[in-house]
């Protein structure tokens, strides 16, 4: 089991090497003589990360096979014996860069010590470099190779799910269906080969197995499928014209007759959500798992915490999925199910949705309507959302709802689970005020507020529909261009980042501060790690939280009180009803 991981630029090279202009009287001339403390370095590190761990013994075995390679081995109770090599190199007097590699036998079990020890590793030298960057982790790369293997299993049948309701509602012949042109190009393409990878799989459809998981979620939740036909009315077919006489370009003639186009499905809400329990819950599903998905596919770096959080995910997606499959098993297919939505505007509507498309088509700006201006505040939302949860999902100290798109209300919520009642939270709000006529402003207010309704921070985004007028040429032109804003967001992500890091859950900040008030004597959590997130904040003392309540996860820890001294330890650390350190003296007596 290898790990390795390389430290560049050094902060102070004198940490490691001094070299002082000398006169050197045996040879009658001037030079460099070099001191070299990587020695002392190397101890220094060895004896800091011991201190931080509480555990191990330490043995240097020198310097070995080149100049500057510092070895030594790090012992534990239990003979597991860990290598820690330091390779330190040079380049003319100016960088320096430091190569970390921990080599250890692999074991059955999951090692929690060597992950600790690489990450003690990693913080106590980022002190003294400014980079550090990660090269090889076997155990980290078994982790996702695990995570990988249950997330297969997931991908395949979220396929086979797609594949029946496609083809049931749409037939065999689905991807060919008018409106998902691209999709079909991309797939022939792909189709090829696949077949040429495995032509022992000719003859089988491979619509599905021939197209990314994300162009598949792409079909399902923004798919549309058009009517063949395209009927345009007389006042649309005198635009053709007028157009054409322009001299435009084909391709605006054939961009404004795709605009007439009637959808007859819309794929997720006609054929997806009547089978689907929570429609927004499976959609933030599937964002997640593609995301954790790739993660583990790539081999990126995984902790045992994260470990789990990826697994409960595709486990969450998997159970999703599977309530889908039911439901469309035991549902009565009809033909209602599949019944075209047709619409004819009249009258004035006409008129308004035909003077706005010209103006859109011929001043080339953003018209949107109230439909399309909520998509984009939910889009900018989600962005938002997506931001937290790449920073916390991870954490074991937090818990992220889903995102909830709506006009006014909670868009989703982080948790710190050290309360049982939820009550150390912090949920974003937003509220739309939309006016999507020409020259109309639209707004978001977004807010963020604390378990007593406190606002934490505040920001507003907009949008400016554009407006124009027909000229005497009987060309549209823009009198107002259409405005996207959005630049209070990033004053309101700071600060709802800072409040999370250091306000949302306040009991280690407490913890801190009775400590240093109490002169670095610690009555209230023991001196074990937290089963769940390896920190030390586990409660024994119910002034300050439940016994055995972590203060930084939440995690409930089973403790047991040792017979002999009274201290509270974790049960695992009980022997006959003495803790570690009192059997082995009653056993030493």
């Amino acid at each position: 089991m290898i790990i390795k991981f390389s430290m560049d630029h050094i902060k102070n090279m004198e940490q490691i090497y001094k070299w002082t202009p000398t006169y050197f009287e045996e040879f009658d001339c001037n030079g460099i003589k070099e001191y070299y403390y990587g020695i002392d370095y190397c101890k220094q590190i060895i004896n800091d990360i011991l201190r931080t761990l509480n555990w191990g013994t330490q043995e240097y075995l020198g310097t070995i096979d080149r100049l500057a390679k510092e070895v030594f081995n790090i012992s534990t109770e239990d003979d597991k014996i860990y290598r820690i090599d330091f390779e330190i190199n040079t380049y003319e007097r100016k960088a320096a860069r430091l190569e970390c590699t921990i080599t250890t036998t692999e074991s059955n079990e999951y090692d929690q010590k060597l992950e600790d020890l690489k990450i003690a590793l990693k913080n106590r030298l980022i002190l003294d470099w400014k980079m550090c960057t990660w090269l090889i982790d076997m155990q980290s790369a078994q982790l996702c190779t695990e995570a990988y293997e249950k997330a297969f299993i997931v991908e395949n049948n979220l396929r086979a799910f797609a594949s029946k309701v496609l083809i049931h509602f749409l037939g065999i012949d689905w991807i060919n269906c008018t409106g998902l042109e691209r999709v079909a190009e991309s797939v022939n393409y792909l189709k090829q080969k696949f077949t040429q990878r495995v032509p022992e799989f000719e003859n089988i459809n491979s619509d599905f197995l021939s197209m990314t998981l994300e162009t598949l979620m792409g079909v399902i939740i923004d798919g549309k499928v058009y009517s063949d036909d395209v009927v345009l009315n007389k006042v649309q077919y005198e635009k053709v014209l007028d157009i054409a006489q322009k001299s435009k370009t084909a391709n605006s003639i054939a961009e404004f007759i795709k605009s007439k186009r009637t959808v007859e499905k819309t794929i997720w809400d006609d054929l997806f959500v009547p089978f689907i329990d929570e429609p927004d819950k499976f959609k933030q599903a599937i964002h997640n798992f593609i995301e954790d998905r790739n993660h583990v596919a790539h081999s990126k770096i995984l902790s045992w915490s994260s470990y789990q959080v990826v697994l409960n995910e595709f486990n969450n997606m998997d159970d999703l999925i599977r309530m889908a499959d039911s439901n469309f098993d035991i549902e009565e297919t009809s033909d209602e199910v599949m019944e075209t939505w047709s619409t004819f505007e009249e009258g004035d509507q006409k008129e308004r949705e035909y003077y706005r498309e010209r103006l859109a088509i011929e001043a080339g700006i953003d018209i949107l309507s109230e439909r399309n201006i909520r998509d984009w505040f939910n889009n900018v939302l989600h962005s938002l959302y997506s931001d937290v949860y790449q920073r916390y999902h991870l954490d074991v100290s937090y818990e992220i709802s889903g995102f909830e798109s709506q006009n006014s209300g909670a868009c989703f919520t982080v948790i710190s689970p050290v309360m049982e009642d939820n009550s150390l939270r912090v949920d974003v709000m937003a509220e739309y005020c939309i006016d999507d006529e020409l020259g109309g402003d639209s707004t978001c207010k977004i807010t963020c507020k604390d378990c007593t309704g406190k606002i934490v921070c505040f920001a507003e985004i907009y949008f400016h529909n554009g407006n124009g007028y027909e000229n005497e040429e009987g060309l549209m032109e823009a009198s107002e261009d259409s405005g996207y804003n959005t630049s209070e967001l990033v004053d309101f992500k700071e600060q709802l980042f800072e409040y999370i890091d250091e306000e949302l859950n306040p009991y280690p900040t407490k913890l801190n501060t009775h400590v240093y008030e109490n002169k670095g004597d610690n009555e209230w959590t023991g001196d074990f790690a937290c089963d769940q997130c390896g920190k030390n904040g586990v409660s024994i003392n119910e002034e300050f939280l439940p016994i055995g309540k972590c203060c930084y996860c939440g995690w409930n820890n089973e403790l047991e009180k040792c017979e002999r001294c009274g201290a509270m330890v974790n049960f695992d650390d009980i022997d006959g009803g003495l803790c570690l350190s009192c059997a082995a003296y009653v056993q030493k007596e």
